[in-house]
C-alpha cells in the first residue's frame, strides 16, 4: 500500500468508529398494565365463602408476546417494540378478571393459574381470549369463549361467547390501554353474574 495512504485510511477507519461507538438517541421502551376497573356492585349479595379459581388463559400467539399488538386493517397487525406490556397477558388477564370478580362478588378466595398447591375450589372458570387488539382509531375489540365448571371438571353451563368494545379517550397508547381494561371489566361483570348457585 502506497505510504501516502495511510493517514487516509486511518481517518477513514476513525470516522467509522466515530459512527459506530458515538452517541445515540433511542426511543425508550415503554411499559404498560392492565388494571382492574369493575366497581363493586351493592346491588349483589356479598359472597364471601364462595372459593373461585381462573385456570391458564388460552392466547391467540399474535397476542402472546411482550409487545402491544394494534390492529391496522382487516388481516394485518402492528407490532411496535417502544410500546410492551410489563408483564405477560397470560398472567395479567388472568389477574385483572380475579381482582375484577373480586370486587362484583365479595369474595376473596379467588386462585389464579398456576396454583402453588392443591386448592380447594367450588366452581373454575375455563376461558379463551380470540381478540384483544385496538386500532389506529382508539377501538378497543375484545372477543372471549368462557364457562364455569366444578372443581371436578364437569360442566355446569354451556360455552358463552362475549364480545365487547370499548373507545379509547385520545389516540395515545396509554389510553388505549385503559380501553382495555374498560373491556375486560365488561366481561369481568357478565362471568360474574354467571356464577353457579353453590
Amino acid at each position: 500500500m502506497n505510504r501516502a495512504h495511510v493517514p487516509l485510511v486511518h481517518l477513514a477507519i476513525a470516522f467509522l468508529l466515530a459512527g459506530c461507538l458515538g452517541p445515540r438517541t433511542t426511543r425508550p421502551t415503554r411499559l404498560f398494565v392492565l388494571n382492574a376497573t369493575a366497581a363493586s356492585a351493592d346491588a349483589r349479595a356479598p359472597a364471601a365463602d364462595l372459593r373461585l379459581s381462573i385456570g391458564r388463559i388460552v392466547l391467540p400467539e399474535r397476542l402472546n408476546r411482550s409487545q402491544i399488538v394494534t390492529r391496522t386493517g382487516t388481516n394485518e397487525v402492528h407490532i411496535t417494540d417502544f410500546s410492551q406490556w410489563a408483564e405477560p397477558l397470560e398472567k395479567s388477564i388472568p389477574r385483572v378478571i380475579s381482582e375484577n370478580l373480586s370486587n362484583l362478588t365479595g369474595t376473596d378466595q379467588i386462585s389464579v393459574y398456576p396454583w402453588p398447591m392443591r386448592i380447594e375450589t367450588d366452581f373454575k372458570l375455563e376461558i379463551a381470549i380470540l381478540a384483544f387488539e385496538g386500532n389506529s382509531d382508539g377501538e378497543v375489540a375484545l372477543g372471549a369463549r368462557w364457562r364455569w365448571v366444578r372443581a371436578d371438571g364437569s360442566e355446569v353451563q354451556p360455552l358463552q361467547a362475549s364480545s365487547y368494545a370499548e373507545s379509547a379517550t385520545d389516540r395515545s397508547t396509554e389510553a388505549l390501554v385503559a380501553a382495555m381494561s374498560r373491556a375486560l371489566a365488561a366481561l369481568s361483570v357478565d362471568i360474574a353474574a354467571a356464577i353457579p348457585s353453590p
